[in-house]
């Protein structure tokens, strides 16, 4: 059952990883479009930057939330270390999932507005190289 439950997970948050690069390439496009300038290298190593300080944040506060709750390494945990390694697995990311959702719906860049975004950036883009000849 654990193989299928994690089979299952794992079907549904592979999803998201190319979901989320194109995401960046969106955000990479939109900063050209409003600025006339590519910015797509400092779009891409920013976004990195953040997943490494977002992992060292959450390794970071897996380990408070284990002392805060009264965790020990090694020995039979306390009821109120049990209910915390609860929390931790349930509750508290099922929140990260609320916030994240909800920044999905007011997420600006839908695919009409890319679509749009990339007819211009295209129009823009050969009336550049056109200058350029």
């Amino acid at each position: 059952m654990i193989f299928v439950t994690q089979f299952l997970i794992s079907l549904c948050a592979g999803i998201t990883f190319p979901l989320l690069w194109s995401m960046y390439a969106d955000a990479a496009d939109y900063s050209e479009w409003k600025t006339q300038r590519r910015a797509t290298g400092l779009i891409f190593s920013a976004s990195s930057m953040s997943q490494k300080f977002g992992w060292t944040i959450g390794g970071s506060l897996a380990g408070w939330l284990l002392g805060y709750y009264g965790f020990q390494a090694n020995v039979a945990q306390t009821e109120t270390a049990q209910n915390g390694i609860r929390m931790m697995l349930s509750f508290f990311p099922a929140i990260g999932t609320l916030v994240a959702a909800g920044f999905m719906f007011i997420y600006p860049l839908n695919e009409k507005m890319m679509v749009n975004i990339s007819v211009e950036l295209a129009a823009w883009r050969g009336n550049k190289t056109e200058e350029t000849k």
